[in-house]
């Protein structure tokens, strides 16, 4: 695995070029030279400076790219790599480069000394964040080409797990790490944790930024703008400089994902859930609502049937004379009762068992038929019950069951018993018919076992004559 670094050093250039070519730190095979030579190197590099008039300011850029100590590679193979990375990199295309492979410690690394001036043109060097990604990109790509490991994103160069807080100084890093335990306060670490909170909860930006501002921060959020840039309003109140922090900037510190796209990919996330917990709200309270029409429903049901099982008994206490009580619902089926087993037949003559009391009601016996007197009882019945006036507390029900209204629920009774009575008929020819079977069957194996027998009283008939043809049987 090899990864690359951008050094950051106070070091002069001579002071630079004198260290990477230490005898004890590498080999003169591993020291090269790109538009220049190794030897004569510190010269050539100053010669083109003064030739440009650019002696001051920043006058190189040092790189190390580093294999870890596991990794299989020899000195000459990580030599060769560094030279071909520097041969590669446009950025450098003109200015004197020494790279060294130093070999003094655990793992193998090479040093990259790059002259700040062109000597082609006198340009200083342009050297971006992009430029730096792109040499990383091709040595991870090298590495897989070689069959090497490469580096993971949020792991060490020892493979461990990076942690949380990070930063390229020195003094912001125990800064952060001390904010981190609660040793001193930090405006940047408070307004990481402001956005992390926010960012759980808001659905879009200007509700960020409206919560961002009720905590206390000031929000520059535009879209000509590269960064946000996030305020702490009480420090900049207090006329302090250092109160202002770019979300990248938390982003290298902490090793969070605080860009632009990001956060508002994560309100558009917060903003779906909110919808589907609102349409799943809606979609209970509106089964809630049919529960609730269902069980009206089912009550104005109960209610008709109620209805109807008065209008019942009204019709039935018109027919016998007795007052109606629509309170007591215990009477009221009983009545109904008694009309639902009321069985009159064709003509109103009605069948029953012979010698039976004649006290009872026309129509409910079973078997046989009605004498006279009944029929002339049933009909008086009926001509009553078509002429019958209501008391005055049946004025008010009895206009809403009329004649026609008794005719048809005497005529439903009638097909009621009608329909009962053919079930009956029809149920005991079915009883007889498969009674008949029954017999069949039984007299069918009867037949078939006799003839068995017989058929076996003749086959031993025939041996005991072929035993005494051949004289066997004694």
């Amino acid at each position: 695995m090899a990864v690359i670094k951008a050094v950051s050093s106070k070091a002069g250039i001579g002071q630079a070029l004198d260290y990477v070519t230490k005898e004890e730190k590498t080999e003169d095979k591993l020291v090269s030279g790109l538009h220049c030579e190794p030897d004569t190197v510190k010269d050539e590099m100053q010669a083109t400076k003064e030739l440009w008039g650019k002696t001051g300011g920043r006058t190189y850029k040092h790189f190390v790219q580093s294999y870890h100590e596991d990794e299989h590679i020899t000195p000459e193979q990580a030599h060769r790599n560094a030279v071909e990375l520097a041969k590669n990199t446009e950025a450098w295309k003109g200015h004197e480069v020494l790279i060294a492979t130093h070999i003094d410690r655990g793992h193998i690394h090479s040093h990259f000394i790059v002259n700040s001036v062109n000597y082609e043109n006198g340009h200083k060097l342009q050297w971006s964040k992009a430029d730096l990604q792109n040499l990383k990109d091709r040595c991870n790509e090298q590495s897989r080409q070689q069959g090497l490991h490469v580096p993971e994103k949020g792991k060490t160069f020892s493979g461990e797990e990076r942690e949380e807080t990070v930063a390229w100084n020195k003094e912001t890093y125990n800064l952060l790490k001390q904010a981190e335990k609660g040793e001193v306060k930090s405006y940047v670490q408070d307004i990481a944790l402001s956005v992390m909170d926010c960012r759980e909860t808001v659905r879009s930006r200007e509700d960020f930024i409206k919560q961002m501002n009720e905590r206390g921060y000031g929000v520059d959020w535009q879209d000509s703008h590269k960064y946000i840039t996030f305020t702490d309003l009480d420090r900049q109140s207090q006329g302090e400089k250092q109160c202002k922090v770019r979300n990248n900037k938390l982003e290298k510190y902490y090793a969070v994902d605080f860009g632009k796209e990001s956060l508002e990919h994560g309100f558009e996330i917060n903003a779906r859930r909110e919808a589907e917990r609102t349409a799943t709200t809606e979609r209970a309270r509106q089964q809630l609502d049919r529960t609730a029409v269902a069980e009206n429903s089912g009550a104005d049901e109960r209610a008709r049937a109620r209805q109807l099982l008065d209008r019942t008994a009204v019709a039935e206490d018109s027919r016998t004379g007795k007052a109606y009580q629509p309170d007591n619902t215990a009477v009221t089926e009983e009545r109904l009762s008694n009309l639902r087993s009321y069985q009159p037949s064709r003509g109103m003559e009605s069948q029953g068992r012979p010698g039976t009391d004649q006290g009872k009601r026309p129509g409910t016996e079973t078997t046989g038929r009605t004498t006279e007197p009944q029929k002339d009882l049933a009909e008086e019945r009926l001509a009553s019950l078509r002429s019958h006036k209501p008391s005055r507390g049946m004025e008010e029900p009895s206009r809403e069951i009329g004649d026609t209204d008794t005719e048809t629920l005497i005529r439903e009774a009638r097909a009621g018993i009608d329909s009962s009575r053919t079930r009956e008929e029809n149920s005991g020819a079915d009883r007889a018919n498969r009674e008949a079977e029954r017999s069949r069957q039984r007299a069918e194996a009867q037949r078939r076992a006799e003839e068995a027998k017989r058929e076996a009283e003749a086959r031993q008939a025939q041996r005991r004559a072929r035993s005494r043809s051949y004289g066997i049987e004694r």
